[in-house]
């Protein structure tokens, strides 16, 4: 760690100052402002959390849904077609939205997050190879 001579101290002093002076104008200018990180935290945070937590998670299953319809109403079940494709992406979609914003915390959430992975991989794998297989690449 570098040690700062006294000319060196003295500016870092004042610029401490300084902005400790400026934070206090605008505290002062803006009366509203919390002081404290704690008290600012609730005022600043998305407060529409569970809408998005649980309005994305009700979007993802209707695309979900509508996938699985197409999926069965297509009548070409080659495992080389792109109708696969569809399903899978949303599924590394919904399996992501549970891994990032359902489960947050513990063993749970580290599963998830493993099979959001994994699920990723193995869809650009699968896109590679149909990629290769379709068109020669």
């Amino acid at each position: 760690m570098k040690q700062l001579n006294d000319t060196e101290k003295q500016q870092l002093e004042t610029k401490i100052k300084e902005e400790q002076e400026r934070q206090q104008a605008l505290r002062e200018t803006n009366p509203d402002l919390p002081e404290t990180f704690e008290e600012a935290s609730p005022k600043t945070e998305f407060i529409q959390r569970p809408l998005w937590k649980y309005g994305f998670l009700i979007v993802i299953l209707c695309l979900l849904a509508f996938s699985v319809f197409i999926f069965f109403m297509t009548p070409d079940f080659d495992p080389k077609s792109v109708s696969y494709l569809n399903l899978m992406i949303v599924l590394i979609l919904l399996f992501n939205h549970i891994a990032y914003y359902i489960t947050t915390k513990g063993w749970k959430s580290w599963v998830m997050k493993t099979v959001a992975w994994v699920w990723i991989v193995f869809v650009f794998v699968y896109m590679y190879v149909t990629g290769i297989a379709r068109f020669g690449l």
